[in-house]
């Protein structure tokens, strides 16, 4: 498949052939239509796909009853309080078999995303070697941590159920709004009933015991316009909890992170802003705020995050602003209107609806008819309102529906609410708890609820949107991170006065930091002689040639877009006149005129004339887009590197506009570009110059990882990148990338299965650039992974790296590995204050004690200059270091390698192989991959997350390039 179909095939295809089956169970609280419907084969028939996608039905199940009362408990399976305390040791090193509670009422089975790689703990990560670095210029920052105090104290952790009492008696399962209101109104009316703090989910944590509390509880109130009853009920005390264990970790008592512990305190945090502020997880916002309309029926909401952080200072509470899309509270018409960006009242095609389906499924939705809160989520779309036969008044557990009065969902609602506007849409089939039937809604009885979160992709003028919302001034920053801290009003929240926890909240924390010195960047002069470059505030400029470069013969400049007008046409001219001697300024030499091309922006003219360019043996191909959509940029870069093997160097017309008075600035970007993809070098850092004992000996290279998303399907497969340096200067760069992706449904997938092979490949690249000669000392650094998957990656990646080494060195002596996980998404963010203003820290600061680990190696490193917004450093977790680094060597060849990027001429915000991983695996996203997918790993619409998963689940398909520019750096 081609990059012009894939954009759309991997969203768009793949009609859904899931069965929808009912089962016994009436729901007498609905107006939906919910009883037997005829627009589908009768059940007899195997399932039919209809023509709108109505999802078949199954034969009816017999009707399931749920006990009004729960049953009775026995003490082994269930125990109460006081069975639970007698066998409770709080003695750490006696094991404590954990007593989980089941529901009294059968729930339905939340689906985990389950991962392939299996739990372990074979390598250690390794302990700071130092006391941390000492080079560099200390200065003062301040970073958005605030030191809390906390007492000890044992924390009893208990196992609740809640759930609606319904009209016919039965218990029903409750939302999460419903069921902390139900918690925070128990706690008031009861006499005596302790300060517990609740989750949201299942368990409440208290610092009392509840042997008074064990009986059900109920209790009736208004929610949404209507009277409703609930049950809470305490079933067992699960565990007890020491908050001494987080001063354990701390002081390197323990090297295990007490995550019971701290999540016990950040609950506690919560319980006041959950009263007045949206919770997702440690992000919150004001529910009374207008969104930010991003056009398409959604909206951003800016608010803040907070959480516990224990560092080598003690404990400290982070605290940044936080920004996020949420689906906004409209008609669902007028959603999708929205949505789709078409008037969906006038029909929608089956492509469209399927690939719509997909990004509303499991979407909340309440309906407008009934004058009360009744939600669902969407499963799907079934036939239009008028097409959707059902009987009037049968249950599903009738014996023979067909026998009654028929009638469709378009007249039912015209006789019992109103006429629908719209029959001819498709009904939302809504899931309501545990039913698994349909219950048909008209889109226009339907809204979406208020404060559900998208994590849809953006496009281009969203993206730019959000982006100017979220970029925010250090000064500005500061200031509103302050505000928040303010407004929480620590001091007065009861809660945290359970555990007597302070938060000093005058200032943020201080601290000392150091600017490390930045490297010499070396060009060829007159003469070809070195020349340096010094680097200031995180740039320098180019003012001599390139290191290496290389003579062009024959190019070519290709314009596609719509019929070139006299204005383009010269424009285009200006820029073929002035570009070869623009060039000739950084040592590459265009010894001809370029064969000049304009073809409309089609498949096959892409095509076409990249056969031609390839025959012809072009050395560039300089294309011009001219306001074409993103898969002809996707096509001409599949055509490029992966059919022809052609040096592409893309250029938007409407920059070349821009900047066609001004050259030379534009020029100087497209140079870096074009002399990398040609397989030279622009500037080179002496990065054994950072080392305190540099030996000529030692052969570096230097890897970088990344993965697109650890959750993958053949759908939505992940896109494993390993780029590796392939000469003596470690300025030239190869990259090797797969996909990854489980058979079937969809699972988690931490590590990169074939990186073993990918790194065999790249050693064997390097060692034919480099005279048969390998590398004696290999860093590695690591991106795209979370907090919780350290000791995976670990494991299983170091493992297949040092099988690598055992292919390729054989009997050799084996390199020494330097393991380091890079990480961007933290919130962590510091500030210097000149005596006038907040201003953000110069490029080099580093930071590696008081907010670190308190016992492992990890430091914070700004390497870039802030250009707009409040600059964010990146987070180094040095995890396995068989070459032996200090703190200030690691440290000073990270921010040096920041500086070798060869895009640009400054200093970027992660190391250079990390940038390239990340380009390679976002260029790749469209090209094929071997075979591309089975054609039989068709999930439906909705890919279901599987169970028992394991490695040998996961398929993987590398990616392969021309051979003429396949070790090149056709990625940036």
């Amino acid at each position: 498949m081609s990059a012009w179909g894939k954009r759309q095939a991997r969203v768009d295809t793949k009609p859904s052939t899931e069965p929808i089956t009912t089962n016994g169970a009436t729901n007498s609280t609905t107006s939906s239509a919910t009883n037997s419907t005829t627009s589908g084969p009768k059940p007899s028939a195997g399932p039919k796909k209809p023509a709108w996608g109505a999802p078949p039905q199954a034969p009816t199940a017999a009707a399931e009853t749920i006990a009004a009362t729960p049953p009775e408990r026995s003490s082994s399976a269930y125990p109460t309080p006081h069975e639970a305390m007698e066998n409770l040791s709080l003695n750490s090193a006696v094991a404590q078999p954990v007593v989980r509670s089941r529901s009294a009422q059968p729930t339905a089975r939340r689906s985990y995303l389950h991962s392939a790689v299996p739990e372990s703990a074979v390598l250690t990560p390794i302990r700071r070697p130092d006391q941390g670095g000492k080079a560099g210029k200390v200065v003062d920052v301040y970073t958005n941590h605030f030191r809390i105090q906390v007492d000890d104290a044992i924390i009893n952790q208990y196992d609740i159920e809640i759930f609606m009492i319904g009209r016919d008696k039965k218990p029903r399962l409750a939302r999460k709004d419903e069921r902390w209101e139900t918690v925070q109104r128990i706690a008031k009316r009861e006499k005596n009933f302790p300060i517990i703090w609740y989750d949201e989910g299942k368990t409440i944590y208290t610092r009392e015991l509840l042997t008074d509390f064990t009986k059900p509880l109920q209790i009736t109130f208004n929610l949404n316009n209507e009277e409703k009853t609930f049950q809470f009920q305490v079933l067992n005390l699960v565990r007890q909890e020491k908050i001494r264990d987080i001063f354990d970790f701390i002081e390197k008592k323990t090297a295990i992170r007490p995550r019971d512990s701290i999540r016990i305190i950040e609950t506690l945090f919560k319980q006041r802003a959950r009263n007045d502020l949206i919770a997702i997880r440690n992000q919150f916002y004001d529910r009374k705020q207008k969104l930010d309309d991003l056009g398409d029926g959604r909206g951003m909401a800016n608010g803040f995050y907070q959480a516990l952080f224990l560092t080598q200072g003690g404990p400290t509470l982070n605290i940044n602003l936080a920004f996020t899309c949420f689906y906004m509270p409209l008609n669902f018409v007028e959603f999708a209107t929205k949505y789709l960006r078409k008037d969906i009242t006038k029909g929608l095609s089956e492509i469209e609806l399927q690939g719509f389906k997909r990004i509303v499924r499991n979407m909340l939705i309440e309906t407008l008819h009934t004058g009360r809160d009744i939600r669902y989520r969407i499963r799907g779309f079934g036939l239009p309102a008028n097409q959707i036969m059902f009987v009037r008044g049968a249950s599903d557990d009738a014996g023979d529906a067909s026998l009654g009065e028929k009638i469709s969902v378009a007249d039912f609602f015209a006789e019992k609410y109103q006429k629908l506007k719209y029959p001819h849409l498709p009904c939302i089939d809504g899931m309501s708890g545990t039913q698994k039937r349909a219950n048909w809604l008209p889109m226009e009885f339907v809204k979406l609820v208020a404060w559900e979160r998208s994590l849809k992709p953006l496009d281009s003028v969203q993206r730019a949107l959000v982006t100017k919302k979220s970029v925010i001034k250090p000064d500005q920053r500061y200031n509103q991170i302050m505000n928040v801290v303010q407004n929480r009003q620590f001091d007065s929240d009861p809660y945290l006065k359970e555990l007597n926890i302070k938060v000093e909240t005058k200032e943020m924390l201080q601290l000392k930091a150091r600017i490390l010195p930045p490297p010499e960047v070396k060009y060829r002069g007159q003469g070809n002689s070195d020349v340096t470059e010094r680097v200031n505030f995180g740039k320098w400029t180019i003012r001599n040639r390139f290191y290496t470069t290389r003579d062009i013969s024959k190019w070519g400049m290709v314009y596609f877009g719509s019929k070139p007008t006299e204005n383009v046409i010269q424009t285009l001219k200006d820029f073929e006149t002035q570009l070869p001697s623009l060039l000739q300024r950084y040592g590459i030499l265009i010894k001809s005129k370029p064969i000049t091309i304009a073809k409309p922006p089609t498949k096959e003219e892409i095509e076409k004339t990249l056969v031609n360019a390839s025959k012809e043996h072009w050395q560039l191909t300089v294309v011009v887009l001219n306001n074409t959509l993103d898969n002809v940029y996707d096509y001409v870069k599949q055509c490029g590197n992966q059919r022809y093997g052609l040096v592409t160097q893309c250029v938007s017309y409407q920059s070349l506009e821009k900047n066609i008075g001004k050259l030379d600035m534009y020029v100087q970007n497209l140079s870096q570009k074009i002399n990398a993809k040609m397989g030279c070098i622009n500037g080179i850092v002496n990065l054994k110059a950072a080392l305190s004992r540099p030996s000529n000996e030692d052969l570096f290279m230097f890897f970088g990882a990344d993965v697109t998303h650890t959750t993958c399907s053949a759908e939505r497969p992940s896109i494993a990148a390993v780029v590796g340096s392939r000469d003596p200067t470690n300025s030239l760069y190869a990259a090797r990338l797969c996909e990854q992706y489980p058979k079937l449904g969809r699972c988690s997938m931490e590590i990169i299965k074939d990186l073993d092979a990918m790194i065999i490949d790249l050693l064997q690249v390097f060692a034919r650039s480099c005279a048969n000669r390998l590398p004696n000392k290999i860093v590695f650094y690591r991106d795209g992974v979370d907090d919780g998957q350290y000791q995976k990656v670990l494991d299983n990646e170091v493992a297949k790296i040092k099988q690598a080494f055992r292919t390729i060195y054989v009997n050799r002596a084996q390199p020494k590995l330097t393991f380091i996980i890079v990480k961007k998404r933290h919130n962590t963010r510091f500030f210097v204050y000149d005596g006038q203003m907040t201003k953000n820290v110069e490029a080099g600061t580093v930071v590696d004690h008081q907010i670190t680990h308190p016992s492992q190696f990890d430091f914070y490193l700004c390497s870039q200059a802030a250009l707009m917004g409040t600059s964010r450093p990146a987070l180094y977790h040095v995890l396995h270091d068989e070459i032996g680094f200090t703190s200030d060597e690691i440290q000073q060849l990270t921010y040096w390698l920041c500086h070798t990027d060869a895009r640009c001429s400054k200093a970027v915000s992660v190391p250079a192989p990390i940038h390239y991983a990340h380009l390679a695996a976002y260029a790749s996203r469209t090209f094929d991959f071997d075979d591309n997918l089975d054609q039989g790993s068709d999930n439906g619409g909705f890919v279901e997350n599987i169970e028992n998963v394991s490695m040998d689940d996961i398929k993987t398909k590398l990616m392969v390039l021309d051979s003429k520019i396949a070790n090149d750096m056709w990625f940036v």
